[in-house]
């Protein structure tokens, strides 16, 4: 009952909802599980993906996270976007996509510059 009421909290407000589902345990707090737990659980996508691409603390920690997590290496611009935007909504609001397309571009070259140097 106490996950139920975090994500709905989460779907309103999303920093006050991960804020709760931390406090309460329900999720441990580190950016990893956080992550994995609104993906594994029924969250607005929209939300979520609002969320990341805001300029909360919480959030970029988040997004940071998320990015450097995705299977980038080997794929285009292309490619990586839809890696990207298969797992998140595209957000609305150009600041927010500018911000995200951004994280996914350092990750790419960040995992095809770890490529080149191996």
């Amino acid at each position: 009952e106490i996950q139920r009421l975090g994500l709905d909290l989460f779907n309103q407000s999303p920093g006050h909802g991960v804020a709760f589902l931390v406090a309460t345990g329900v999720v441990p707090d580190y950016p990893m599980n956080i992550n994995k737990f609104l993906f594994a659980v029924d969250v607005d996508p929209e939300r979520y993906a609002d969320f990341l691409a805001s300029e909360c603390s919480l959030a970029q920690t988040l997004r940071l996270e998320f990015l450097n997590a995705l299977p980038l290496l080997g794929t285009g611009v292309v490619g990586a976007l839809r890696v990207a935007f298969r797992e998140l909504a595209v957000p609305r609001d150009w600041q927010q996509l500018d911000r995200l397309t951004k994280g996914i571009s350092h990750f790419w070259w960040q995992q095809h510059s770890e490529e080149d140097e191996l």
